[in-house]
């Protein structure tokens, strides 16, 4: 049996929207997000400046650090890494929700002030990695102190031209 139903232009226009706005949210509020709802391998982070240099914590639940990798090129520090699938089925599943990903992950930073190399310093503890990323010596304010001498006197003698 089939139904008949009236034409409604504005039905067509909303579902548009609806997709529009699906692509939006994809887009630029969940750029990690991947279409049908799987993640993507983006990672998580914070970075911020101290006054020796910056810190940064990345969130990488599940993640072994063996199975992290850091490195440095000039003033940009890369991580790179891998997602072991948390969940596999012995069998074929029909999934209702499926947002624990497996794959690769990269994720590079670029300081504006140049880092001392030798001396980064990571933890990793309960699935955050923090990383700390000394300024160089070189890039450090420093404070000058300014030796003052006393103005010398000059003496004007009286009555003379």
């Amino acid at each position: 049996m089939t139904t008949l139903m009236r034409y409604d232009p504005f039905r067509e226009a909303l579902r548009l929207r609806d997709a529009m706005e699906q692509l939006f949210a994809q887009s630029f509020v969940r750029p990690n997000w991947g279409i049908g709802g799987t993640a993507a391998m983006g990672i998580s982070m914070d970075v911020f400046e101290t006054e020796h240099g910056y810190q940064v914590k990345v969130l990488l639940p599940g993640v072994n650090p063996e199975d992290i990798e850091l490195s440095v090129q000039q003033n940009t520090l890369t991580i790179k890494g891998q997602f072991q699938s948390a969940v596999k089925p012995e069998r074929q599943v029909n999934w209702l929700v499926q947002e624990i990903g497996a794959g690769t992950f990269e994720r590079s930073i670029t300081f504006p002030k140049p880092i001392d190399v030798d001396k980064i310093d990571t933890s990793y503890e309960q699935g955050v990695l923090s990383i700390s990323v000394p300024l160089s010596e070189a890039s450090r304010p420093k404070k000058i102190s300014i030796t003052g001498s006393q103005p010398k006197q000059v003496a004007v003698e009286a009555g003379k031209h």
